[in-house]
């Protein structure tokens, strides 16, 4: 006789336990995993703290979707969690900083997605760029050094085109943005009484240099009056930009579009030497396993073809109140829920998915209008003048000169091919 133990819950109790125990109690339906590397930036100029670290540094490790994953067993979907890689530090403003460490980072975190953060001061909405150029970065930067010599220099030698687009879809990004970005404001307290969720765990933030002593993750009670509401909601309007600033923003930004482009060029082009590389990307479907050398290069192949393009740049304002930080880490969150979840459903630039009901449901063709920001982030521009035509049909694209660069206008669909076709006007 003794202790016999707890006694044994029955089999149907045990298996409703481990059916709520966690999203994956279904071992036969693992969750994919999409990585996405994000990096923000450190003190530069008059900015002793930057908001951008701040957010980046508080995002969680982990999220998932907001849409309930296709019912179609059939469906090409298949669900997936989003697992974030934050870089451990602010990146330096500094031009050679960035063309040495990003590679690295590439290379070392393998990133599906790539999302850079950074402060637009001349901005007080959130705005995700969809172009990086490859010249004109006259600004110094902590150094005192401009990106002439460690950016354009480098990046003509490699052949990367002068401009590069995002290949995501902007209508469709941004329509989903809109909505996780109100959905946000409401269920963590920015629109009414309540307080934003705690972290998982006590973590902190290193400070950027020249500070002591590490600071707790940001999080806290959110004012619910109706005039703090109102300013919460105009302080979360998201938009889309095409000027990310020729400054450390935009070479970043075009530091890691160039990357994905030469990776994509190293192993898609063809024997002709002419190189297409956005020819097929849109089709492309990448292998579930290599098992011979043949299978491994074309897997290598696969991805770099798919990852073209799946590059962000995230603008926040300059605020750094406790409030801001929790309302742009929350942002940040939904963009990348946003750019994840619009490529995985299909979306292209471009380029309408064939998807499931479940993903497309009232969406209309024409229905998402592009909002473009008109604030500067740090280069104060304008429109000189415009000249040629783009309707789609092999004419040449609408450009503007701006001062002193070319850009192309707001509403012409240009992808990388069609570049080498653009008049550059003076």
């Amino acid at each position: 006789m003794g202790d016999a133990g707890p006694p044994t819950p029955p089999p149907s109790l045990a298996q409703d336990v481990e059916s709520i125990s966690g999203i994956e109690a279904d071992h036969s339906a693992p969750l994919r995993e999409i990585k996405v590397l994000v990096t923000g930036f450190g003190p530069f100029k008059s900015f002793l703290i930057n908001p951008s670290w701040l957010i980046t540094s508080a995002l969680p490790e982990e999220i998932l979707p907001h849409s309930s994953y296709p019912s179609d067993e059939s469906s090409a979907i298949k669900p997936y969690r989003i697992r974030i890689t934050i870089n451990p530090s602010p990146v330096r403003v500094a031009y050679n900083t960035v063309s040495t460490a990003f590679p690295d980072l590439l290379a070392q975190h393998n990133p599906d997605f790539v999302l850079h953060i950074g402060m637009a001061g001349g901005r007080d909405c959130y705005s995700l760029e969809t172009r990086g150029h490859r010249d004109g970065y006259r600004i110094k930067d902590v150094d005192d050094n401009d990106g002439f010599s460690c950016g354009e220099l480098v990046w003509k030698r490699e052949g990367v085109p002068d401009c590069l687009l995002v290949h995501w879809d902007e209508d469709d990004v941004l329509r989903r943005w809109e909505q996780g970005v109100e959905k946000g404001l409401s269920e963590r307290g920015f629109l009414a009484g309540g307080s934003t969720p705690a972290p998982a765990a006590n973590t902190t933030i290193p400070l950027p240099k020249g500070f002591t002593g590490p600071i707790r993750t940001v999080w806290g009670t959110v004012a619910g009056s109706v005039s703090r509401a109102e300013e919460n909601r105009k302080k979360g309007v998201v938009k889309l930009s095409r000027d990310a600033g020729r400054f450390l923003c935009e070479y970043a930004f075009f530091e890691s579009l160039s990357r994905r482009w030469i990776d994509a060029m190293r192993y898609n082009t063809p024997d002709d030497g002419k190189a297409s590389p956005t020819s097929s990307a849109a089709e492309t479907v990448i292998p579930d396993s290599a098992n011979s050398a043949g299978d491994s290069s074309n897997h290598k192949r696969a991805l770099a073809l798919e990852r073209l393009g799946k590059v962000a740049f995230l603008h926040v304002p300059g605020r750094t109140g406790v409030d801001d930080i929790n309302l742009g880490v929350m942002i940040a969150e939904e963009a990348i829920r946003a750019l994840v979840g619009s490529w995985e459903d299909g979306y292209r630039r471009d380029r309408k998915a064939k998807i499931t009901q479940t993903a497309s449901s009232g969406l209309k063709d024409g229905e998402v209008a592009k909002k473009f920001t008109d604030q500067n982030s740090e280069i104060d521009t304008g429109v000189a003048s415009v000249g040629g035509s783009g309707n789609g049909n092999g004419s040449t694209p609408t450009v503007a000169v701006i001062q002193g660069e070319v850009t192309l206008m707001p509403g012409v669909g240009v992808g990388i091919e069609d570049l080498g076709r653009v008049k550059w006007k003076s």
